[in-house]
C-alpha cells in the first residue's frame, strides 16, 4: 500500500511539474517566468508582534539595500483593523526584535549596523523609541552587545541577554580613557596591572581557533567561542533619552540561558538552560531555572526530558506552557507538542495535544524565509489567557485558531496591510485571535509513522522534476 502511495505522489508529481513546463501563457500576458534579480525586490514582514490593548501591530519589513549586497530591516506598525497603511517607525538599516512595553507607551528594538570611527561594525545594542514622539535612542553599550529585550509586567525594567564579560567592560573602559587622555593632552591614570599611561590596548584578537569539542561552529555566529556565554542583564528604562542606562548583570557561568520570562509580579525572571557541557552526545533535556530580578542564587525547577521553545508563564504565575518534542522513542523526527506544567518544583509535563496531528508551534525553514527578520518559530508562540479574558473562537472543528506568524506585505495594497501567514491560513485581522501557533507536519502529511517514506518519497521526485527541467530546458534552448 505504502508503495502504490510512494508511485502514485511521484506520477502525480511529474504531470504537474510537466504540464507547469508546457504551459504558455496567452499571448499578450503580462506574466514571466521569475529570475535571479527579482529578488531585489522582494520585500518581507517578519516578527510581528501585537500591542496590549490589540490594535496595532508592530513588525520587521525586510529589504535588499540600494548597494544589493544585503539586506536592511526596520520597524514599522499598522492598525490591526486594516484600514491603515503601514508607517515606518524608526530610521535604522538594521533595527530588529520590536517589543512593546506592557503599558503600550514604548517600543524597546535591537539596532545594530553601526560603525565606529574606524569602519568596524559596532555590536547590536537595546534602543528605546517612545510612542509618544521623538528619535529612538540606545540604551545599552555593552562591548559584546545585547539581545532578546523582555519587558517586566511593570514597564520598568528590561531584561536581555548578552555575552559581554567584565573583562570586556573594563577593556573598553580603559581604551576610552586613553583616547580622551589622547585627545586632552592629559595622561590617563591606570593602575599598575594596566598598560603603560597613554598607550592605549591593542584590541587585535587572534583569529586562530582551538576546536575542543564536536560541535564548533554554527550557521547563524560562525565559530563559536567556548569561553563566552549568554547571561542575563537588566537595566531601569529611563523616563528620557538624556538619562543613563545602568545594566547589571544577575546571572553567571558556564552555560548559556535563552528565553526569558518575567514572573508576574516582576520580582523573578524564569529562563530555559541546558547545563551539560556537551549536551549533544545525550537525548535532549531543559532545565528551567529562575533568578531574583535583583540578582541573586538561581532556583531549579524541574528538568523537562524534551528540547522546549516558546516558553509562556500563565497570568496567575502557577503554570508553565511551551512547545516540545517527545525524545522517546528516538524517532528521525517526532512532531512538536503543546505541553503544560505546573511552575513548582520537579512538576510533571502534561501532553495536551497527544492526539492532534499537527506540528504545534512549527514554522516554514529555509531560504524562504524572511532573512535578518527574526527567528519565524518564535512569532508562532504561545498566548496564555486568564480565564477572565475574551476566549478565542474556534474555528468549528475543534481545533485551536493559528497565529500570525512571519509572512510576506502585499505591496499592492497600500490601505490594508495582509500578513500572510506560512504556517497555516492566518492572517493578522480586525478580530486578531490569539491561541497557540498550529501547523501542519512539516512534510505536510498527518501520518507520523509514514514521515520517513514520505521524506523519501518527495527527495526522489525533486531529482525528478530537476531532471525533467533540464532537459525542457536544454531543448527549448
Amino acid at each position: 500500500m505504502k508503495l502504490r502511495l510512494a508511485v502514485a505522489i511521484i506520477s502525480l508529481v511529474i504531470v504537474t511539474s510537466l504540464g507547469a513546463q508546457n504551459s504558455a501563457p496567452p499571448i499578450g500576458s503580462p506574466t514571466r517566468a521569475i529570475t535571479e534579480k527579482d529578488l531585489f525586490d522582494f520585500v518581507w514582514v517578519a516578527n510581528p508582534q501585537l500591542s496590549p490593548d490589540g490594535t496595532r501591530v508592530a513588525f520587521i519589513r525586510v529589504n535588499v539595500d540600494e548597494k544589493r549586497t544585503g539586506y536592511e530591516t526596520s520597524i514599522w506598525m499598522v492598525a490591526t483593523s486594516g484600514s491603515e497603511a503601514p508607517v515606518r517607525m524608526t530610521n535604522g538599516k538594521h533595527d530588529a526584535q520590536p517589543r512593546w512595553s506592557p503599558d503600550g507607551k514604548r517600543i524597546a528594538f535591537v539596532r545594530g549596523g553601526d560603525k565606529d570611527e574606524t569602519g568596524k561594525p559596532k555590536p547590536p545594542q537595546i534602543a528605546m523609541l517612545s510612542l509618544a514622539g521623538g528619535e529612538a535612542w540606545i540604551l545599552t553599550t555593552l562591548p559584546k552587545g545585547a539581545s532578546g529585550p523582555v519587558w517586566s509586567p511593570d514597564s520598568k525594567r528590561i531584561a536581555f541577554l548578552s555575552s559581554t564579560t567584565s573583562e570586556d567592560i573594563e577593556k573598553a573602559r580603559r581604551n576610552k580613557d586613553s583616547t580622551k587622555s589622547k585627545e586632552t593632552g592629559r595622561p590617563e591614570s591606570t593602575d599598575s596591572a594596566g598598560p603603560k599611561q597613554g598607550e592605549p590596548e591593542s584590541e587585535h584578537e587572534s583569529d586562530v581557533h582551538v576546536i575542543s569539542s564536536a560541535v564548533y561552529r554554527s550557521n547563524d555566529a560562525g565559530y563559536l567561542d567556548p569561553k563566552r556565554h549568554e547571561h542575563i542583564w537588566i537595566l531601569e528604562v529611563p523616563t528620557a533619552s538624556d538619562e543613563l542606562a545602568k545594566p547589571l548583570q544577575i546571572t553567571s557561568g558556564g552555560f548559556n540561558e535563552r528565553e526569558l520570562v518575567w514572573s508576574p509580579d516582576s520580582s523573578r525572571i524564569y529562563f530555559l538552560t541546558e547545563r551539560i557541557d556537551e549536551p549533544y552526545y545525550e537525548l535532549p533535556t531543559t532545565d528551567i531555572y529562575s533568578v531574583p530580578a535583583a540578582g541573586g542564587s538561581l532556583e531549579k525547577l524541574a528538568t523537562v526530558p524534551m528540547g522546549i521553545y516558546n516558553l509562556a508563564l500563565s497570568p496567575d504565575g502557577r503554570k508553565f506552557a511551551f512547545h516540545g518534542s517527545v525524545t522517546q522513542p528516538v524517532r528521525s523526527y517526532s512532531q512538536p507538542d503543546l505541553w503544560v506544567m505546573d511552575a513548582a518544583p520537579n512538576a510533571p509535563a502534561k501532553n495536551l495535544t497527544a492526539d492532534y496531528d499537527f506540528d504545534m508551534g512549527s514554522s516554514v525553514g529555509g531560504d524562504n524565509a524572511a532573512p535578518r527578520g527574526g527567528n519565524g518559530r518564535h512569532n508562532a508562540g504561545i498566548h496564555l489567557r486568564s480565564r477572565d479574558a475574551p476566549s478565542s473562537p474556534r474555528n468549528g472543528r475543534g481545533r485551536p485558531d493559528r497565529v500570525a506568524g512571519e509572512g510576506a506585505v502585499d505591496r499592492k495594497s497600500t490601505a490594508r496591510t495582509r500578513l500572510r501567514a506560512k504556517a497555516g491560513r492566518a492572517r493578522i485581522a480586525g478580530d486578531h485571535r490569539s491561541a497557540f501557533g498550529a501547523g501542519r507536519n512539516r512534510r505536510g502529511f498527518r501520518c507520523r509513522r509514514d514521515a520517513d517514506l514520505f521524506d523519501h518519497v518527495a527527495r526522489v521526485a525533486s531529482i525528478i522534476i530537476n531532471a525533467i527541467r533540464e532537459r525542457v530546458l536544454t531543448h527549448a534552448a
